[in-house]
């Protein structure tokens, strides 16, 4: 095991030490009850940016932080950022070496046709059987 993966291991025990430890009722003075409700990003909430760039800011800290003895510091996976690309079955994102070009055999879009419209196919049944009413 490496030096961050000792130190997750540590923190996760102190944790369910922690958790052990805890009263069973929640009161209203739960601090990290608390601290993870307001942690919780909801649309429409104007102050979100400057939440998420609080975040950010915090997670670019601990980023810089986790430095291993070696120095190296570990960073999150790059991602892609281009245009849209098309959607898929799973909702699987593109790599971020990818160019934009779509080089299937048209396959994914047959599928994904085929399952719009039989969505559609029952709407309108449902549609035209309840015109009436």
């Amino acid at each position: 095991k490496g030096a961050v993966q000792r130190r997750r291991e540590e923190e996760r025990v102190r944790e369910l030490e922690e958790a052990a430890n805890m009263a069973l009722a929640r009161g209203v003075d739960d601090e990290r009850m608390e601290d993870r409700k307001k942690a919780v990003m909801r649309e429409g909430d104007p102050m979100a940016m400057y939440a998420w760039k609080k975040q950010q800011e915090v997670q670019s800290k601990r980023a810089s932080s986790d430095k291993t003895d070696s120095g190296v510091v570990v960073s999150q996976r790059p991602v892609y950022k281009g245009p849209q690309p098309k959607p898929n079955r799973y909702g699987l994102r593109p790599g971020y070496r990818w160019d934009g070009i779509d080089r299937g055999n048209g396959f994914e879009d047959r599928v994904l046709e085929t399952l719009h419209s039989k969505g559609r196919k029952k709407e309108e049944a449902y549609k035209w059987s309840a015109a009436d009413m």
